[in-house]
């Protein structure tokens, strides 16, 4: 999955200001969704490998 959305991604893409919400879960949103909290550290570690 990741391969074909990076083959979407142009240097027009690269180019532009990227904006990263950013908000504190509480202790249980953080036991209760741990599935979720993986996906956001994957989408961090995307956006940081895009630059």
């Amino acid at each position: 999955m990741m391969s074909d959305a990076s083959n979407k991604i142009s240097a027009s893409h690269l180019q532009r200001t990227a904006f990263v919400y950013i908000r504190q879960s509480s202790a249980s949103q953080v036991e209760n969704n741990r599935e979720s909290t993986q996906r956001q550290y994957a989408l961090a570690q995307r956006a940081t490998t895009l630059g």
